[in-house]
């Protein structure tokens, strides 16, 4: 994926964050979300603190990344919502002009919040996705849907795939020579399946393939699995083929910690 969907994609689900965030009332700024502990006005404590980061050169989480995360949210705990929502316009502004930047180095090392060393794309990947899965995060808690079809929703499925064969040949333990299927449908159809090689490494493949078991699911209920948020018992998800592997496969999809 290139670095301008990336940026496309964190754009859109920040404008959306802000757009939201205007529109709550008191109740609503203090509903509780599927983060664990947190509120939608916690959520948005996180997000200022990872545009900071992003804003401060995203230096080494030397903490780790329980601290990275959760350190902006203790601190504006006591911070209206209002205020909240202010911070993260400036705060988003101030990133808009750093991207603009001519000297904007796709390839740089970055480090991630998760303390692993990449490049500077993946990490502008990775913070598109975590602004699109927090902006539903507050659209459930508050009941508003919207923007499952999104760029940073493209910009997660992404990431989502390119995470299945690890998912498919190490957590699910997919023995070599088969391959699993799996299909979303809904707002973004994904349809792809991974083969396990010789060497126990998984490929992604043309879906057509036979296949040992088929997963078929819908859109939201692949990225809130993705991101862990509820379990496959929670979702209609239909199986064909070796049910023990389908099983492996969907309590392996959580790819955010």
């Amino acid at each position: 994926m290139s670095v301008y969907l990336s940026l496309v994609g964190w754009r859109r689900a920040v404008e959306a964050v802000l757009t939201l965030g205007s529109r709550l009332s008191d109740v609503q700024w203090v509903a509780p979300t599927e983060c664990p502990g947190w509120t939608v006005k916690d959520v948005y404590a996180h997000l200022i603190g990872g545009e900071t980061w992003m804003a401060r050169g995203h230096p080494e989480p030397e903490e780790g990344f329980e601290a990275w995360a959760s350190a902006p949210v203790l601190a504006r705990r006591d911070v209206p919502g209002g205020a909240l929502l202010e911070e993260l316009r400036q705060v988003y502004e101030l990133r808009r002009v750093q991207l603009a930047s001519p000297d904007l180095d796709p390839a740089r090392p970055a480090w991630l919040p998760n303390g692993r060393e990449h490049t500077l794309a993946v990490l502008l990947q990775t913070r598109a996705m975590d602004v699109w899965v927090h902006e539903q995060d507050i659209r459930r808690a508050v009941g508003m849907p919207g923007n499952l079809d999104s760029p940073g929703a493209a910009v997660a499925g992404d990431l989502f795939v390119r995470a299945l064969p690890r998912i498919v040949a190490r957590s699910a333990r997919v023995p070599p020579g088969s391959a699993v299927r799996l299909t979303t449908t809904g707002e973004v159809q994904v349809d792809v399946a991974v083969t396990v090689d010789a060497d126990g490494r998984g490929v992604l493949v043309a879906p057509e393939r036979p296949v040992v078991a088929h997963l078929t699911l819908g859109w939201e209920a692949y990225t809130r699995l993705g991101c862990g948020r509820g379990s496959p018992v929670d979702y209609e998800i239909d199986v064909t083929g070796d049910r023990a592997v389908a099983e492996r496969v969907l309590a392996a999809l959580p790819v955010t910690p």
